[in-house]
């Protein structure tokens, strides 16, 4: 967010996560994968910052978002590890395959961050998957026509992706 003010980075860290645990905690109080959201909700304000700032996600960051909720998932219910791995792989095939038709369009980095989500989407079965990434990209869309036409970027400017991609990634995990 260069347009803010570096001092207002933890104002929004804040905000952000006090927002974001209140929403967890009304909709998944008594899961037992509680664990997981506050760790997906943690890390991912740290990578939408990180992105904010620097136009990268670092690569050992995503891998944290990603182990941790394979770690909580799968100690929950170990039979639903084959189908998080699974979805990860084809999330991150998709991914590279859709780089490789249009290059320059999306960053490894916004790749490795949809596939860090995966097993979150996952979770709740293969349509969760699906509709998760659809929010995430329709999110990050609606993000980058706001910022362009508000004149903070122009078109041909690349905006991060990251807070987008992980804002969207929260609606069909909420609903």
């Amino acid at each position: 967010m260069p347009w803010l003010p570096r001092w207002w980075m933890p104002i929004v860290a804040g905000t952000s996560l006090a927002l974001l645990s209140a929403a967890v905690r009304a909709r998944f109080g008594g899961d037992p994968a509680l664990a997981a959201w506050w760790w997906l909700a943690v890390v991912g304000v740290v990578l939408g910052l990180i992105d904010s700032v620097h136009h990268r996600l670092p690569h050992p960051w995503t891998a944290v978002l990603l182990l941790g909720g394979m770690v909580v998932f799968g100690g929950l219910r170990p039979e639903v590890l084959p189908r998080l791995v699974a979805a990860s792989v084809v999330v991150l095939a998709v991914g590279l395959l859709v780089q490789w038709a249009v290059p320059g369009h999306i960053g490894f980095g916004d790749t490795l961050l949809l596939v860090a989500l995966t097993p979150y989407w996952a979770w709740s079965g293969w349509s969760a998957v699906l509709a998760g990434v659809i929010t995430a990209h329709l999110v990050l869309g609606v993000f980058a026509a706001v910022v362009w036409l508000s004149g903070l970027r122009g078109p041909g400017v690349r905006i991060a992706a990251g807070p987008g991609l992980l804002l969207g990634a929260w609606l069909p995990l909420l609903a």
